[in-house]
């Protein structure tokens, strides 16, 4: 007895003969075959420095190497002595005809590794010497007849690695004169060949087709008439054969070997090798044969038989006879239950390979052979428990033996043998010639090299298998073990292991599993229900990993889909990778495509990731970020860019949250344009209404700049808390009105177009450019107010103007200063505290980039480009603290001024001078209107429009019932002053005009309104419920106080007041539900939608009441005109003469009918 080890077989016999026998079993042809030689001439040097020189390296040997150039034409100026030209490795797609065609004594050419497709017809032509022709790894699909028409010395021919679906016999017409090496053509997509494929060539040695699809071999495929040809090797394996025709070799005298395996033949006439002699190997390997084809009778002189996992069952007597020169079988793999007695008896069988089978005893004398040959016989990997003493006589001297642990019983009667016990996972070696290694490799075999022409071949150990990649393969870590030898597949794709019961794997560290005991239980976090694959176990539902064979963890719970077990964005969130190293994305990257490959290809250096994920974050705009791809890396749409896709790229401007692409030059100086004409309009309007009114009475402009006031106020407010609770899941029609309600806030800085759209590199952010354009603004609006009455004091000092007259002047320039001055800073005022309050420290944002909250960024939250911890921001909260005074100081000076106007008007009222003054200058007024009276037209112009002209929708009745309200309380009417006569306005009646005399004060209530009701969700967001619940509750306490001390004059505009204030406390009561988890019902969305139409309409109620006021207003205005009046007038009277009499009699007989107006305008005409 001996251990299990490495044995060792006899080499190869070499039978000794004739010359031409020894040629054809020996060693002769595989040296030809290895290093074709070549002539005396390629020695030498290459004359001349032409362009190819230039491009390629030419070598004192008459070598011009091109390889790996990146050239996509062969270059001129080629030498013409070349004897060895590589091209390969680069992007030729075509082969010119005239390319070669001045080198005649080129010898070896080299277009491997290109991206040629087609060989056109005398593409070689004058080739005279070349042997060697390199064309494998191409894309070739087409090889037109006589393409390779000139090579008469043609050597070796490598096609293989190409897309070749057909090989007609003509193309091989006429080439090679000598001993032909090799013609390759395996890797290709051959689906058959056509009878006499390979008749054309002269004199055929080794023809290669391996790994193609071919189903059937043809008759006659080598045939040439009246002469028998002599192939070295012939190989078929890996293709889809089926059958073989029974002339199929017919014209081929000798084949040393023959490869056959890795097909689907099932059955060989029994005549397909009558006239063909194989002499020293066939292999068919890996088939679907049942027995021993009867044909293999008449190989008398092979010597080597491969027939590795077919479904033969039984080793019958007959099955090897006429085998007379048989010493290696390999039968393995089979599912063999018997042998019969003397199956061996006609062989001279040395080493039997029948391991891996069924057997379970034997019988008789199976192993009986001419001169008791066998000294090598491999049995383990079966079940044999049993030998009979009979079995052992027949071996020869010193046999060795391995067998399974499963026998029972050692022989007794030879003590010369020995045996070996071999475990599972024991294999045996076996020397074959390198041809052969190369069939083995398909066959569950991995070989390693002894000599030049041998090779070692064992057998694919346990865990592992083999196939046509010609190596063993180990078995994926996951759910697969293998704990056989020998195993193998006949594709590429594919893997032939054994599967771990669901819920367990293989760990990295233990693979390949050899056995079901290396399955262990997959970690946490995965579904142990299902098979683990190529991974430990699939993670379960809303899980991720690090680790492709490690646990699961939950996913986050805000903007992140962990389908795929990995992380990926939600559209519409967004994080950085940023803010660590670019090898923390790189990694996790390629950690993705690694945990996305559903098979063995995987990378195994990336299966893990060690580095830190980021955090998501809500973009405030969701349609900004895409994150299309596998969704790791933050993607925006078009136009968008930065930190959660807010900023606009070059090209694009913002505007209402969202980016637009950049006017054109002409586009942006229309609409300055068209913004000035309209500017210039409204102050011609208001200045000709102050013109126009002298007497006591309402103004068109007075109650539009009352009710604007209203609207304004109202937009602000919305537009503002649009603005800041972007975050908010709005609906979408409330998203709409949204920004309708920035267009309305006249945020002046928000209408003007972004500096970057005409100026690519200006970048500085927008929010600082609102701070500093309102305070200059302001500033502005003050030093031009101050400098238009300076230059109106110094006009009137060169014109020497009696001080009376400039006193009067300055003063009414005083006042229009003043006015000018208060509109222009009442507009300005919300948009400017809100840049003011944003830029404040509370206004920036803390934002965790990654996983573990170890790093932040402080951001400001109107701008998320800005960061608050740098030193130019920190500047401007400096400067944003500072200017707090502006926010309360501009309703103090408005209050303080306002309050010492009041207290001087109502100290001058007391006084009897003061209201004797009044009255003289009442009764002068009255005169000057009567004397222009009659100078002018009754209907040229307006003189009085009383005030139920202008309440708009509301009825004189309720303007009526609030100021005799007023007038009951004790009210004293607010009377001009001297220098504000009736009808004009000033800044105070701009503020106090349309609020009641107790409340002087309620303009500058409004203005800390407009401030309060957005101070809390600007300085600290909207992501705070208690934020939001305090800004309801001051719209709410607004709500109620208006609408209980009734501040206003009119009924009218307390009416609009109170549908603004309730409006904004809707708006935000809104905005708080949106706030609530949302369970994803479709009902709640609808409902959602519901209430957003009906906040839009509620919303535009207010716009619409202005507007209709306002129409109404200028219709009346335009029918009072005199023109007008005069022409309806007219055509009144022309249409009552011309009306038939009986109406005119009835029009007579009621004369009561005629109005006043009427009998004014017949007397007047």
């Amino acid at each position: 007895m001996v251990s299990p080890s490495t044995a060792q077989t006899t080499p190869d016999r070499v039978r000794r003969g004739t010359a031409s026998e020894g040629w054809l079993s020996g060693e002769l042809v595989l040296s030809v075959r290895e290093e074709c030689p070549l002539p005396q001439e390629i020695e030498g040097l290459v004359r001349g420095q032409d362009e190819a020189c230039q491009v390629c390296t030419c070598a004192p040997t008459k070598k011009v190497d091109c390889k790996g150039k990146g050239l996509e034409s062969v270059p001129l100026g080629i030498p013409r002595n070349t004897a060895q030209l590589d091209l390969g490795y680069n992007s030729l797609t075509r082969i010119e005809r005239s390319t070669f065609v001045n080198l005649t004594k080129l010898l070896i050419l080299d277009l491997g590794y290109n991206s040629l497709t087609r060989i056109e017809r005398s593409s070689f032509v004058n080739l005279n010497k070349l042997w060697i022709l390199k064309l494998r790894s191409n894309k070739i699909s087409t090889i037109e007849s006589g393409g390779f028409i000139g090579l008469s010395s043609f050597l070796n021919l490598q096609l293989d690695n190409n897309d070749l679906e057909k090989f007609d016999a003509d193309i091989l017409y006429d080439i090679g004169g000598g001993l032909l090496c090799e013609i390759q053509l395996s890797s290709n997509k051959l689906k058959s060949l056509s009878p006499l494929t390979f008749s054309g060539l002269a004199t055929p040695s080794i023809i290669a087709v391996s790994n193609n699809s071919i189903e059937k071999i043809p008759p006659r495929l080598i045939y040439q008439r009246n002469k028998e040809l002599i192939l070295h090797i012939m190989d078929f394996s890996s293709n889809r054969i089926q059958s073989v025709a029974t002339d199929a070799f017919e014209g081929v005298k000798y084949i040393s070997e023959l490869y056959l395996s890795s097909n689907s033949i099932a059955y060989l006439p029994e005549t397909v090798f009558i006239n063909t002699t194989i002499g020293r190997t066939l292999d068919l390997s890996s088939n679907l044969l049942k027995t021993i084809p009867r044909g293999l009778r008449y190989l008398r002189r092979l010597r080597n038989l491969y027939i590795l996992s077919n479904s033969l069952s039984v080793l019958s007597m007959e099955m090897f006879d006429g085998m007379q020169s048989l010493e290696e079988l390999i039968i393995s793999g089979n599912p063999i239950t018997k042998l019969d007695d003397r199956v061996f008896s006609d062989t001279q069988l040395v080493n039997l390979y029948i391991y891996n089978t069924h057997l379970r005893s034997i019988d008789g004398r199976p192993f009986v052979t001419r001169n008791n040959s066998i000294i090598f016989v491999a049995m383990y990997g079966n079940s044999i428990e049993s030998i009979s003493d009979s079995v052992w006589q027949d071996m020869g001297m010193n046999c060795r033996v391995f067998v399974g642990p499963t026998l029972r019983r050692a022989p007794h009667t030879r003590s010369d043998l020995e045996i070996g016990f071999a475990g599972s996972g024991f294999v045996q070696s076996v020397t074959v010639s390198k041809a052969t290694s190369k069939a083995l490799g398909y066959s569950g075999f991995s070989c390693s090299k002894l000599t030049h022409f041998k090779r070692n071949c064992t057998p694919c150990l346990q865990g592992t298998y083999g196939g046509p990649f010609r190596t063993c393969r180990a078995c994926s870590p996951g759910g697969f073990f293998q704990n056989r030898t020998g195993q193998f597949i006949k594709t590429e794709v594919g893997m032939n292991c054994l599967s771990c019961n669901n819920g367990t794997y293989v760990t990295p560290e233990t693979h390949p599993g050899r056995n079901i005991g290396d399955c262990v239980v997959c970690p946490s976090g995965t579904d142990k229900s299902r098979h683990a694959g190529f991974r430990a176990c699939p993670c379960v539902s809303n899980y991720y990993r690090r680790d492709r064979f490690g646990e699961c963890f939950p996913c986050p719970l805000e903007g992140v889909n962990c389908s795929g077990e990995y992380q990926h964005l939600l559209p519409g969130f967004w994080w950085t990778w940023d803010w660590n190293s670019t090898d923390n994305f790189q990694s996790y990257n390629n950690f993705v495509k690694n945990i996305l490959m559903e098979n063995d290809y995987y990378n195994r250096f990336t299966r893990k990731f060690h580095g830190v994920l980021p955090k998501a974050h809500p973009c405030p705009r969701n349609k900004s970020c895409l994150n299309l791809g596998v969704g790791i890396n933050a993607t925006c749409q078009h136009g968008y860019e930065d930190f959660l896709c807010s900023q606009c790229i070059t090209g694009y401007y913002s505007w209402l949250g969202q980016c637009f692409k950049c006017p054109r030059w002409w586009v942006f100086l229309l609409e300055v344009l068209a913004s000035i004409i309209v500017i210039i309009v409204v102050v011609l309007v208001v200045a000709w209404d102050l013109r126009r009114h002298r007497q006591r009475g309402r103004s068109v402009v007075s109650v539009l700049f009352s009710r604007f006031k209203i609207l304004l106020g109202f937009y602000q407010i919305l537009g503002e808390i649009f603005d800041a609770l972007h975050d908010l899941p709005w609906p979408r029609s409330l998203i709409k009105f949204g920004s309708f309600c920035k267009v309305l806030e006249v945020n002046i800085m928000q209408l003007i177009v972004s500096p970057r759209c005409y100026f690519p590199n200006f970048t500085y952010p927008t929010i600082y450019l609102e701070f500093i354009a309102g305070l200059s603004f302001s500033v502005l609006v003050i030093m031009l107010a101050l400098s238009a009455y300076n230059l109106k004091r110094f006009y009137l000092h060169l014109k020497e103007t009696p001080r009376d007259v400039c006193n009067d002047v300055l003063t009414k320039m005083k006042q229009n200063c003043y006015l000018a001055v208060v509109i222009l800073l009442f507009i300005t005022y919300p948009s400017l505290s809100s840049a003011i309050l944003a830029l404040l420290p509370s206004g920036c944002d803390e934002f965790y980039l990654d996983e573990a909250e170890k790093v932040k960024v402080l951001l400001l939250r109107s701008n998320y480009s800005i960061d608050c911890e740098t030193d130019q921001h920190l500047m401007y909260n400096y400067a944003a603290e500072a200017s707090l005074c502006y926010i309360v100081g501009f309703p103090s000076v408005l209050l303080i001024t306002l309050w010492m106007s009041r207290r001087r008007r109502m100290k001058n009222e007391s006084d009897p001078s003061y209201m004797l003054g009044s009255i003289n200058y009442l009764d002068q007024m009255s005169l000057f209107v009567a004397d222009n009276t009659a100078d002018q037209d009754a209907g040229a112009q307006v003189n009085e429009i009383p005030p139920d002209d202008f309440s708009g929708m509301g009825s004189p009745d309720d303007t009526h019932s609030l100021n005799d309200a007023a007038t009951s309380n004790n009210q004293p009417l607010l009377i001009p002053s001297i220098t504000s006569p009736a009808g004009s306005i000033t800044w105070e009646t701009f503020l106090c005009e349309n609020y009641k005399e107790k409340f002087w004060y309620w303009e500058i209530v409004e203005l800390a309104r407009k401030i309060f009701q957005v101070l809390f969700v600007l300085l600290f967001g909207a992501e705070d419920h208690f934020t939001l619940f305090a800004t309801i509750v001051l719209s709410v306490g607004f709500l109620v106080i208006h609408a209980y001390v009734k501040p206003m004059k009119h009924a009218a505009e307390h009416r609009l007041q109170m549908c603004s204030l309730a409006s904004i406390c809707l708006n935000l009561l809104t905005a708080s539900l949106l706030l609530l988890p949302n369970e994803g019902a479709f009902t709640s969305e609808t409902r959602k939608e519901v209430l957003a139409v009906f906040l839009v309409l509620l919303n535009l109620t207010l716009v619409a009441f202005v507007a209709g006021s306002a129409i109404w207003t200028f219709l009346k205005m335009i029918f009072k005109t005199a023109c007008c009046r005069r022409a309806v007038l007219s055509t009144t009277h022309v249409y009552r003469l011309l009306r038939p009499p009986q109406q005119y009699s009835t029009q007579r007989r009621c004369p009561s009918l005629d109005t006043n107006g009427e009998r004014q305008a017949l007397l007047s005409d």
